[in-house]
């Protein structure tokens, strides 16, 4: 599709204005690189209720309903607000009920309030239907001064803050609102590439080398080529972002559907813009019935400058050195990373790392703090990916799949939410390094029944590769899945050519080549006796 459409789309559907700075006295600071200046309609510095000083971050938000008229109705529906989706007649995702094996839960970890599009969100007493708690600025800043802060739950820095040595300027919220537009990649990544406390964390795709990747890293987004923004493909409608969530598969269907309108805001594959068979090839093109793009095109995890976090052991969070918290560094592949924080436990990394393979038709089934498990079956999935090779749905997708070991009630045989941040005696294990508090507080805050006896079990978190795609001779080879090395070692239940080894197939075969070789052998000999048969005729009449 056209780039101007997909422009028009977005400023559109984003219902926001891009902003050229014509006049320097609109602001005494200028306007940072990452301020676009595409020609806009408006000129949000001229409107006389952003130009004034504020000093509480709401207020902006209702100064933006003044225009924006539908905008936070529109972000109380939206995945991004509440951070959960009805599944079976339950709240499920990160904000309720579900969890992962990174930090676990969102509740009782104010840190995640620093991506959440709100402001406030501490406990249950937050007002999820006020309009003003909704966050414009963390998706429409264009500057890149715009922070949040775990501390104030969300609310951006109102006053200078030294952290770990650092000072965080306050956020001069005037300036920001003033000079709003369209989300870009650094709003998207500043949270997406962050996740699970820092950078390439949880993503095996997704990290901060896409703000500005170069061709060989995704050939998408790359300003070598076509440069795309990430509502290029996660097209938005009424702010509802397209992609998969807890009650939606990632795709609808296999066939080419980029510019149907319906579609806007609600999935997005890569058939969407490629069709389900690409490559004016059958041998290639006769795969994506069964195998996913991404397959072949995401050779590896990681593949920028960044390592992706592979293994989270709680077990080991809480060792103290003369009672203090400390962390262990390490490097690998020449990039520095932690082994071992107190707060957290022990890690490990990894870069340009092959994915594992699963079965996946866009669904991932979601354990929840209620389901039980049996612990002597670890690992445990706690986000499998759905489907098998007789769904026809279903495809082989490439995945991360996060190594955690995480606490769970060994009496009621429960996964356990953990209270990490908060104040001296409320029991955060970041402050008081105690687990049975921590464990019981976290029960608390997510409504969870708690026995008072512990454990730690490994789990599995999926993760689907879908980013960084790689030019088409970068792409995997036959050989890498066709033999005895497969990358597809995880899925047996069907013969994979070059891989698969089977009696009855090579016996059959080798009878039918042995049965093909002794019918041109009786074939050849035939033709020898009857041509000297016709000779000898020959011979006896004289010719």
């Amino acid at each position: 599709m056209d780039r101007l459409v997909f422009l028009i789309l977005g400023l559109s559907s984003l219902c926001t204005f891009n902003v050229v700075a014509s006049d320097s006295s609109t602001s005494e600071k200028p306007v940072s690189e990452h301020v676009q200046t595409i020609a806009s309609t408006a000129n949000h510095a001229m409107f006389d209720s952003l130009n004034q000083e504020f000093d509480y971050a709401p207020d902006v938000t209702e100064a933006c309903l003044e225009c924006h008229t539908e905008a936070s109705k529109q972000m109380h529906e939206t995945f991004h607000w509440n951070w959960a989706k009805e599944v079976d007649d339950k709240m499920v995702g990160k904000g309720e009920n579900a969890f992962n094996n990174y930090c676990v839960s969102a509740k009782g970890n104010q840190s995640c309030t620093q991506c959440h599009t709100g402001y406030g969100w501490r406990n249950d007493d937050f007002e999820f239907d006020a309009e003003e708690n909704v966050d414009c600025l963390v998706c429409h800043d264009t500057t890149g001064t715009y922070k949040k802060s775990a501390a104030s739950s969300g609310h951006p820095y109102y006053e200078d803050t030294v952290i770990g040595g650092t000072v965080q300027k306050a956020v001069d919220l005037a300036f920001v609102a003033q000079n709003v537009g369209s989300p870009d990649r650094d709003n998207c990544l500043a949270c997406h590439a962050l996740g699970g406390g820092g950078n390439g964390v949880k993503h095996g795709d997704t990290d901060l080398s896409l703000i500005d990747p170069s061709f060989e890293l995704d050939v998408h987004m790359s300003p070598d080529k076509l440069d795309f923004a990430c509502q290029d493909c996660h097209t938005t409608n009424d702010h509802r972002i397209s992609g998969r969530y807890n009650d939606r598969a990632a795709f609808i269907d296999h066939e080419l559907d980029m510019g149907h309108e319906e579609r806007i805001g609600n999935n997005v594959s890569c058939e969407s813009c490629h069709s389900p068979t690409p490559h004016n090839t059958r041998a290639i093109d006769n795969h994506t019935a069964k195998v996913a793009c991404t397959s072949c095109h995401v050779p590896e995890m990681a593949r920028g400058p960044y390592l992706t976090k592979l293994s989270w052991d709680w077990s080991t969070a809480g060792d103290l050195k003369d009672g203090k918290p400390y962390v262990i560094d390490e490097v690998f592949d020449g990039v520095e990373h932690h082994a071992y924080v107190s707060k957290k436990g022990t890690f490990t990394w990894g870069k340009n790392v092959v994915p594992e393979y699963r079965w996946y038709k866009g669904e991932l089934k979601q354990m929840t703090f209620q389901d039980t498990f049996d612990p002597t079956k670890a690992p445990i999935s706690i986000n499998p990916p759905s489907g098998d090779y007789n769904d026809p749905d279903a495809r082989i997708w490439p995945f991360k799949i996060h190594q955690g070991k995480q606490p769970f009630d060994t009496e009621n045989n429960t996964m356990l939410p953990i209270k990490l941040y908060g104040r001296q005696g409320s029991g955060a294990f970041w402050t008081e390094f105690d687990w049975p508090k921590a464990l019981q507080a976290g029960a608390e805050l997510n409504q969870v029944d708690f026995s008072g006896h512990y454990d730690f079990v490994e789990t599995l978190g999926y993760w689907p590769i879908k980013h960084m795609v790689a030019p088409a001779e970068d792409s995997v080879d036959c050989s890498q899945c066709h033999s005895q090395q497969s990358r597809l070692e995880g899925l047996n239940d069907f013969y994979l050519v070059g891989r698969d080894r089977s009696g009855f197939v090579e016996w059959f075969g080798v009878l039918a080549i042995g049965g093909g070789l002794f019918g041109i052998a009786i074939h050849i000999l035939l033709r020898l006796v009857t041509i000297s048969r016709r000779k000898k005729a020959r011979n006896d009449i004289g010719l």
